[in-house]
């Protein structure tokens, strides 16, 4: 590797120390640091035209379109590596068509994300809305018959929509409890479903229709925006709950929350949402204000443990090793 190589980390927290490791002989710059604050895009461009930074690691919500990109490129950056699963901060094609490699990390928090969406899904499957202290009284919190209409986890219906590596670990997970697994996914390898004992569908209506419980699982993109809207909620079963530990834009707020004011969704449980943070406005305004009890908010921490942490730091310095060598990237996104 060439001497004085620089590897410049955008927007990350705290000092590179996990970085350096992974990468000696590299200097790895955070510009969150050197600036003090969150970094504007016309910094990271001053900061690679200043010295040489063959290849950037990014974080968090500075999109990265084509005219960016493409100054990037005349100041030498060949790779990026998105510090995440997702991608979509940056504009694919348009990095494509100047020769810059993008590379995510799609395999650092397979379990946490996984172990999270159970946790949400057996909260709503299980009725435990109803054990809120939302009466006053000690007498009425007792009162059991708030959970008749708790059902029996063996022989529910769970949809997964997207069947990645956190699809199938959801999967693995709720067969271990009794429920019946299927699955919406155009882009994964056939045959999949014989090694998971799942059933595939090829339409997204067949994927809904009367079903329990629908995760979503699938990336962001043009083609996943707003999939899950008013009409695609009101194909699954009266009742059912649904869970988004994927991305926020997938689903429709609004429409998610009209159909559990009107009980058709009996519960919800979302750890993104399509504005990050959130205002005081929309499901989590009416989820501070305590409106619709059945709903269950986290701030985006399912992919979150001490070990997956460090190992996503890891991996994805790593990977800007192996575009710094000229080696072919583990995961770069096709």
């Amino acid at each position: 590797m060439p001497q004085n190589i620089r590897v410049l980390l955008t927007d990350s927290e705290g000092e590179p120390d996990v970085e350096r490791a992974a990468l000696p002989g590299v200097t790895i710059d955070s510009l969150s640091l050197a600036l003090g604050r969150r970094p504007q895009m016309a910094d990271i461009l001053r900061a690679v035209s200043e010295q040489a930074t063959p290849v950037v690691m990014i974080w968090y919500g500075i999109p990265f379109a084509a005219e960016t990109l493409a100054a990037l490129a005349s100041s030498g950056v060949r790779g990026i590596v998105c510090c995440s699963v997702g991608y979509d901060l940056v504009d694919i094609a348009a990095a494509a068509a100047h020769d810059i490699t993008v590379c995510h990390v799609p395999d650092y928090c397979t379990d946490e994300v996984a172990d999270h969406t159970l946790a949400m899904l057996l909260w709503g499957l299980r009725g435990l809305p109803a054990a809120s202290p939302t009466t006053v009284g000690p007498d009425a919190w007792w009162d059991s018959k708030r959970f008749v209409a708790t059902r029996r986890l063996q022989g529910l219906t769970l949809a997964l929509l997207g069947f990645g590596r956190i699809g199938q670990s959801v999967a693995q997970r709720a067969q271990a409890f009794g429920l019946k697994v299927r699955w919406y996914d155009p882009y994964m390898r056939r045959g999949q479903d014989k090694v998971t004992r799942t059933t595939r569908v090829e339409r997204l209506a067949d994927l809904l229709d009367g079903a329990d419980a629908l995760s979503i699982h699938c990336y962001r993109s043009a083609e996943t925006i707003g999939m899950v809207d008013a009409a695609a909620l009101a194909m699954l079963a009266p009742g059912a709950v649904v869970v988004n530990t994927a991305r926020g834009r997938v689903l429709d707020e609004q429409a998610l929350l009209e159909a559990l004011c009107s009980g058709h969704v009996a519960a919800a449980a979302l750890d993104v949402l399509a504005q990050e943070p959130p205002s005081l406005e929309g499901i989590y305004g009416a989820y501070l204000r305590g409106e619709c009890p059945t709903l269950l908010l986290s701030p985006h921490v399912a992919f979150y443990s001490e070990q997956s942490a460090l190992e996503l730091r890891r991996r994805a310095a790593e990977e800007a090793g192996r575009l710094l060598r000229g080696e072919k990237p583990f995961n770069p996104v096709l």
